[in-house]
């Protein structure tokens, strides 16, 4: 059901598409007749020829109005197409003998009767009679603009809704992608937590105060699925910081971002996924030290996002996407896609000097917290 203000948004149009479609009439009817005086070569002022078409038209004007509520009251649709037209024929008959008798009155009023042995009775039953296919019509074509008006407006209305519906659902999809990857990564670090707890307490401790510092960041966005790089970057370096403790020399990771690029937005939590990826390949399974570097910065209207790693690169595999492997990257493809369409774009390969690079490639854009 729409709400009021459409509904008087609609009357509004019909009011003034209604008015103005009466004008033209008006005005064509008059040039009509003053057209045919002309070609007669018999005198006639505009002025009275476009009296004349108000004496004709004038009742319609006054009469639209309630034509639009009866069209409004008996629309011509299922389930009761047949009674609402045989409705609107009866009203148009009745409606019809109105203008007509209200033309006589105009006509009485002008002194423009005709000079005739009829009576004013006489003439009242003749003008209200005469005219009545003609008014029969031209109150169909009222009730036809109202449905017109009517079922444009449904239209838009529809239209507004499946935009909404469209957009609450890419929402949807994207929340799910972020609720797979958190529970991924709560995992993973509260493994690392168990595996410190005999060893190291005071390295497990740090990693638990890490967690709750992104547990808090995580709670406070909102639900928000774009957040300003400088939050993201606080995001990632909290990782970076339990993935330090985690691995102490083994693990050197280095954020560097453009002071252009802070104000970007962009999607929350894409870059810890892949941080951790490259964890993942580049340090777990080996014994030397492993370096991971953060990029940000700003290309034109686009802002360039790279996780780079000296680790020994991605598999053939990964480099050829096949749906259902890696997470991660899985994820954050898709987050790409549902947030920026074509306009979004994700790069994995080697570097040349050996490791790993995912680059991505997204409108740069400013705006408030939680916006999308």
């Amino acid at each position: 059901m729409a709400p009021p203000s459409d509904h008087s948004a609609s009357r509004t149009r019909l009011g003034l598409a209604g008015s103005a479609i009466w004008a033209i009439v008006v005005l064509g009817v008059a040039s009509q007749n003053y057209a045919t005086f002309a070609v007669k070569r018999e005198d006639l002022p505009f002025s009275l020829a476009l009296l004349w078409a108000l004496n004709d038209w004038i009742g319609w004007l006054v009469l639209a109005p309630a034509v639009f509520w009866l069209a409004r009251r008996f629309p011509v649709e299922r389930p009761q197409a047949g009674r609402n037209l045989t409705i609107h024929i009866l009203f148009g008959a009745l409606v019809a003998a109105l203008h007509g008798f209200s033309y006589f009155l105009m006509e009485w009023v002008t002194n423009e009767l005709d000079d005739a042995a009829l009576s004013r009775g006489q003439l009242a039953v003749l003008y209200t009679a005469k005219n009545l296919v003609f008014g029969v019509l031209v109150y169909g074509g009222l009730v036809s603009l109202s449905h017109g008006i009517e079922y444009y407006r449904r239209y838009k209305d529809r239209e507004l809704r499946a935009t909404q519906l469209l957009a609450q659902l890419s929402r949807a999809e994207l929340e799910v992608l972020k609720m797979q990857l958190q529970p991924h990564f709560l995992f993973n670090t509260l493994h690392a937590i168990s595996a410190l707890l005999r060893p190291d307490p005071d390295a497990a401790d740090r990693i638990i105060t890490r967690l709750g510092d992104l547990l808090r960041m995580s709670l406070s966005s909102n639900g928000a699925q774009e957040v300003p790089l400088t939050q993201e970057l606080e995001f990632v370096e909290k990782y970076a910081d339990i993935q330090r403790t985690r691995f102490r020399d083994r693990l050197s990771i280095r954020i560097d971002a453009e002071p252009a690029a802070l104000p970007a937005l962009v999607p929350s939590l894409i870059l810890q996924p892949l941080v951790e990826n490259s964890i993942r390949h580049g340090v777990e399974r080996r014994e030397a030290s492993a370096r991971i570097e953060v990029r940000a910065r700003k290309a034109g209207d686009r802002l360039l996002l790279t996780v780079t790693d000296d680790g020994p690169g991605f598999p053939e595999e990964i480099l050829t996407p096949v749906p259902g492997r890696g997470l991660g990257l899985a994820n954050t493809r898709a987050r790409i896609a549902a947030l920026y369409g074509e306009t979004g774009r994700i790069e994995i390969g080697r570097v040349a000097s050996g490791g790993a690079i995912v680059t991505l490639n997204i409108p740069f854009r400013i705006g408030s917290h939680g916006a999308v």
